[in-house]
């Protein structure tokens, strides 16, 4: 009898990190919290949880070996993935607000606490979040994501052989998945099983067309073939962002999110591979409320489920973009051995109306004047003790007056926004340019007219504004034009094999002052510049001398 046996609230508060179980411990990797901040480039944080203690620690940062050198540990992150393989954690892909995604392998030491980047080869999947990793024997899938240098869902599946640190694309065979994100994929056997994620009804690029696949989806590692699956006639909701796990050669899902029904999940389905069934669970005791983008990992005959996000109350139900991050803790157990003293007691009760029943329909063998059953007092009590599943400690500090948090909206993830397209936008809105040049010449005309006074000025200063607004479109437009230039580049190198290379803000801002240059010398007004900004330097440096009282 699955049960939700304990409630904790207090730990990290994370959505879409990623977590193992390593013996009694859960280690907790990166993630995000709704009002931190992400702008500025940090370390990753790992939380280590004890499931026999049901105490939480924090690693402290990572200090470079060499004074000035920056420690090998990858950059605080969400949308990524991890597997344990004999000692070691292995994290690959997310994304930051900074750095956008990342495909760098990262190796972590469960027994030294460790950071490294093992030397890979072979053909490395392009940078990308919201994907799936499983693991069979010494080997690593990687499944779907959003890809960043392509800007499109992946139906691709990578595998890692650990034991030669060699990537390999697989050349699948028969009816591929469908383009996916944040979906679930689980190992049973030597099988995969895809469930659920975020599709595009159109094809790989996003159109804000959205479709969840609530059909399993089934790839065997031996043939490197994708099944074909028979029908099934009991279908769980389709959903992204939801928590998958494998038990006894069973599949179990929980919560998730949809956003065409604008419904956040807390049930529990359970896929028997063997009938290819689905069947939903209802465990016994209080578990999560709805949510997604949880973390959940299995110790034992336990399932630790933590974190993740959901609906505020204050701000009302529904709406995708009034979240609240979660800090508790909820542990399923599997364990039937031991019934709760709750449990045994309804189980009595059951037991005591069924003697009551037979005695009234004379089944019973005694005689008629032998004494009836006595009903337990501690059963017919309403005020019998009941169990405690998990005692949780009043908080020192008390809400008193409900704040909303400051959401950070992913643009990816907004609907209400849609996609910008610089080129298209332009190209709609390019009749304003013909009507701007309209307003510009009438201005020229009405200041012909006047020659001093009020009038004269206002219309100076208009003309001098739209003179401003035309140069810093065609900046724009460059920078542009020189965007779309590297990003094609990038394209090219991906192609013939390259490893993709993203420059940083510093190296933008660099590409960005050298076309300034040459634009500057190409027009000829280098040396006033360069003048400008000497008597601008030295205004700036005279402040900074001391007066002269005499």
């Amino acid at each position: 009898m699955l049960r939700w046996t304990v409630h904790l609230e207090g730990g990290p508060r994370r959505v879409n990190h990623a977590a193992v179980a390593v013996g009694h411990r859960v280690y907790s990797f990166g993630g995000y919290c709704s009002g931190e901040d992400y702008e500025t480039l940090r370390q990753i944080d790992v939380h280590i949880f004890n499931a026999v203690s049901l105490r939480w620690t924090k690693l402290p940062p990572v200090r470079p070996a060499i004074r000035g050198q920056a420690p090998v540990v990858p950059y605080m992150r969400y949308g990524h993935s991890t597997v344990l393989i004999d000692d070691t954690v292995f994290l690959w892909g997310g994304r930051n607000d900074t750095e956008g995604a990342c495909n760098v392998l990262y190796a972590f030491d469960v027994n030294t606490h460790k950071w490294s980047t093992p030397r890979v080869s072979g053909t490395v999947p392009g940078a990308r979040d919201g994907h799936s990793a499983c693991v069979l024997g010494k080997t690593m899938y990687i499944f779907g994501g959003y890809e960043q240098l392509a800007d499109c869902f992946s139906n691709d599946i990578h595998k890692l052989d650990t034991s030669t640190m060699t990537w390999t694309l697989i050349c699948t065979k028969g009816n591929p998945a469908r383009w996916r994100d944040f979906h679930s994929a689980t190992m049973l056997g030597s099988h995969m099983y895809v469930f659920g994620g975020r599709a595009d009804r159109f094809g790989p690029f996003h159109s804000n067309n959205e479709i969840y696949c609530n059909r399993i989806r089934v790839f065997d590692t031996r043939t490197e073939a994708w099944l074909d699956c028979p029908p099934t006639p009991v279908l769980p909701e389709g959903r992204r962002s939801h928590s998958a796990f494998g038990y006894n050669g069973e599949l179990y899902i929980f919560g998730g999110y949809n956003a065409r029904l604008n419904r956040h999940f807390h049930d529990l389905w359970k896929f028997n591979p063997a009938s290819f069934t689905w069947k939903k669970i209802e465990p016994k005791g209080k578990g999560p409320c709805p949510r997604r983008r949880q973390c959940c990992c299995i110790v034992g005959d336990k399932i630790v489920l933590f974190g993740g996000t959901s609906p505020s109350p204050e701000e009302g139900l529904g709406d995708e973009f009034d979240l609240i991050d979660h800090s508790d803790l909820h542990i399923l157990d599997f364990n039937t051995s031991n019934m709760s003293f709750e449990e045994l007691l309804e189980l009595q009760s059951r037991a005591v109306t069924k003697t009551h029943k037979q005695l009234a329909a004379g089944n019973s063998t005694k005689k008629q004047g032998s004494r009836p059953p006595v009903q337990n007092a501690c059963v017919a009590d309403k005020h019998r003790p009941l169990e405690m599943s998990a005692k949780v400690r009043v908080p020192f500090l008390r809400q008193v007056v409900p704040i909303s948090k400051k959401v950070a909206r992913d643009p990816r993830f907004d609907d209400l926004s849609g996609e910008y397209n610089p080129e298209v936008f332009d190209k709609t809105y390019q009749f304003l340019n013909d009507i701007r040049a309209k307003e510009k010449e009438l201005v020229k005309k009405q200041l012909k007219k006047h020659h001093s006074g009020e009038e004269y000025e206002k219309l100076q200063q208009l003309l001098h504004r739209m003179e401003q607004q035309e140069m810093a479109q065609q900046e724009r437009k460059q920078q542009q034009e020189l965007r779309l230039a590297l990003k094609q580049e990038r394209r090219a190198q991906a192609q013939q094999g390259h490893r993709p290379y993203f420059l940083k803000k510093s190296e933008q801002r660099q590409l960005a002052l050298a076309e300034k240059f040459k634009e500057l010398k190409r027009s000829k007004k280098l040396d006033s510049f360069l003048s400008r900004k000497r008597r601008r330097n030295a205004g700036k440096d005279r402040r900074h001398l001391p007066l002269n009282k005499d």
